[in-house]
């Protein structure tokens, strides 16, 4: 992008900066006055762009990007959104809005899937993007006079002091923080500002072999504990129960807390004892059906189903 990464000193108005926070505040918003909105299902997390791991494994692949603008703390918010008024309007103000839209989803995807990988959750904020656009500020000084941000010592202490205390927080008090998102979309950045200067054909062919690869790991994960319980949910729908049970427990043995692959590993062995009680059923074998009914009950004791068969042999 050595062409294309030319300061363009006739743009002032940064609408692709304003476009993101705009976007992250409407959804802060929604998410938080949701109780109050008509419209807003129990969904709502998909409904404003944040599916779960387990569904981006299952097709909803645009919510390694869309997440990055859903907030749930004002505090993270604001954080967010000030930092991107600078890095983003210093980047774009250069650049123009179409090399800067670019750069930014470039930003969002890949650092999310790259803490989708590690975490198992792509999490949500801005803080990947913004990293990235630090990185990339830190990398293209070093080539270009115009991206000499003024006080940036102060701002990388500041970036470095946000790292830390996010890892800090995610080992010892809860882990909420997209860290790891963070160091990659950082290093994306340098990455980025370095290959600004390169020709064209280098710039798309490395960054078509990272996007490619980060992509692939959503169609394929074996490492990954949600990746697992997904495919163990995608047997278990085919009704494939002991192809399930062993995806679940591979779930599990990444990650022992993984209470999707617990739930649904209850589920499965209610679902085979409701296949059971029924081929009983339909064979008259009414006593082997009723003693069924009774374990189902013991592991959920309000299943409807079990409850309305089983009073039904009373």
């Amino acid at each position: 992008m050595k062409q294309i990464l030319k300061p363009n000193k006739k743009q002032n108005t940064p609408w692709v900066v304003w476009y993101i926070i705009l976007t992250a505040v409407a959804q802060y918003i929604l998410i938080n006055y949701k109780d109050s909105i008509n419209f807003i299902d129990a969904d709502v997390f998909i409904l404003l762009g944040a599916p779960d791991s387990v569904n981006i494994y299952n097709g909803q692949y645009w919510g390694v990007l869309t997440n990055n603008f859903l907030h749930l703390y004002l505090s993270q918010l604001i954080m967010n959104c000030l930092a991107i008024i600078i890095y983003g309007y210093f980047i774009e103000k250069r650049i123009g809005f179409i090399k800067f839209s670019i750069i930014v989803v470039i930003a969002g995807i890949i650092p999310s899937i790259f803490q989708l990988n590690l975490t198992d959750q792509p999490g949500i904020g801005l803080s990947s993007i913004n990293f990235t656009l630090f990185g990339f500020i830190i990398s293209k000084a070093f080539i270009d006079k115009g991206f000499r941000l003024k006080w940036i010592y102060l701002y990388l202490l500041i970036m470095i002091s946000i790292v830390l205390y996010c890892s800090f927080y995610n080992l010892y008090v809860s882990d909420v923080y997209r860290s790891e998102a963070m160091s990659f979309g950082f290093i994306l950045g340098l990455l980025l500002g370095y290959l600004s200067n390169k020709k064209y054909i280098y710039q798309v062919t490395v960054l078509f072999i990272i996007m490619f690869l980060s992509v692939s790991t959503l169609f394929y994960a074996p490492w990954s504990s949600e990746w697992q319980v997904y495919k163990g949910y995608e047997a278990h729908k085919n009704k494939d129960f002991t192809e399930a049970r062993k995806r679940y427990e591979k779930a599990l043995k990444i990650d022992p807390e993984n209470m999707q692959a617990i739930d649904n590993i209850t589920l499965l062995k209610l679902d085979k004892l409701k296949l059971k009680a029924y081929k009983a059923f339909i064979k008259n074998d009414y006593k082997r059906a009723k003693k069924i009914y009774e374990d189902i009950l013991q592991i959920s004791p309000n299943d409807e189903w079990a409850l309305n068969a089983y009073r039904e042999l009373q």
